[in-house]
């Protein structure tokens, strides 16, 4: 997706939100924002952004209390189409304004997917993240899809093509408590060791920086 001199890729907003909240730093959420800005002066009913940013919209609406970006989410629930990729952000609508009504819809979704790839992997765990535990019936059922799947793709690091998805999901899934640490984060970590070296503020891309923040969480939580 182009903005002017900007091109966002999928993943790139998602990693910027996420080392936010890994470290704090100011230049992520500005980034995102100044992403969100560029992309409602362009826009006129299109959706701009990849579907697995969407979620920037609900940063956008936390951060500024915007109506814009209430009225964006609206829309988008409405109009677009409800693949894996978009489940994420259906789950934070139903979370957040729809009183959790078609989580059931949501969970059937990956209830009927066949073989999970890697970015299906990943729109899973992010969609758990959305998903209320207080439902526990749908957290539980996608919480032990995802663990059976995991288990079948661990197998294939790290030689894996998938591996950043992969390592990923899985430090995800450790700091959500979805995964135990002790048995499984050395997986995920020994991903993020094998492109730290290349990965740094001006290469890093969208899933690059995704893995590094669930690294710095880790660590965090580590001390």
């Amino acid at each position: 997706m182009e903005y002017g001199d900007r091109e966002l890729k999928p993943y790139q907003l998602t990693g910027a939100m996420q080392m936010y909240e890994a470290s704090g730093e100011e230049i992520y959420k500005d980034y995102v924002m100044s992403c969100l800005q560029e992309a409602a002066d362009l826009e006129d009913r299109e959706n701009l952004l990849p579907l697995q940013d969407t979620l920037a919209y609900f940063f956008g609406l936390k951060h500024t209390g915007q109506e814009s970006y209430r009225q964006k989410i609206e829309m988008l629930i409405k109009e677009q189409q409800w693949t894996l990729d978009f489940l994420p952000f259906a789950a934070a609508y139903e979370t957040n304004f729809n009183r959790k009504e078609h989580y059931n819809e949501i969970a059937a979704h990956f209830r009927e997917k066949g073989e999970f790839t890697g970015t299906d992997l990943v729109a899973l765990i992010e969609t758990i993240g959305q998903i209320s535990e207080e439902i526990y019936e749908y957290y539980r059922e996608l919480r032990d899809l995802f663990k059976t799947v995991i288990k079948e793709k661990i197998n294939h690091l790290p030689d894996s093509p998938e591996k950043l998805e992969i390592g990923y999901s899985i430090l995800r899934a450790c700091n959500m408590g979805i995964l135990q640490k002790e048995k499984y984060s050395e997986a995920g970590e020994l991903v993020w060791k094998t492109i730290a070296d290349s990965c740094d503020g001006n290469t890093c891309g969208g899933l690059q920086e995704m893995l590094k923040a669930q690294y710095a969480i880790l660590k965090k939580r580590e001390k």
